[in-house]
């Protein structure tokens, strides 16, 4: 694991390391929903002619099938 780490990310650990543990929640928090904010946004530029219902479904389907970056 190390070795895939720079110094930006030991950095960003130290960072996270040194707020509370519910910080570090809210923070992430924050970031999902910044993603899938811009998810929901390209889905809803590529397909207009979707009802809300009908994107939410594409989203979480999206979501499903997504393969996890290691």
């Amino acid at each position: 694991l190390r070795q895939r780490l720079g110094p930006a990310d030991e950095q960003q650990i130290r960072l996270l390391l040194a707020v509370s543990p519910g910080q570090r929640l809210r923070t992430m928090m924050d970031l999902q929903e910044i993603a899938l904010n811009t998810w929901q946004h390209r889905l809803r530029k590529a397909h207009p002619e979707l009802d809300d219902l009908s994107l939410t479904l594409l989203i979480f389907e999206r979501l499903h099938h997504a393969k996890p970056k290691l």
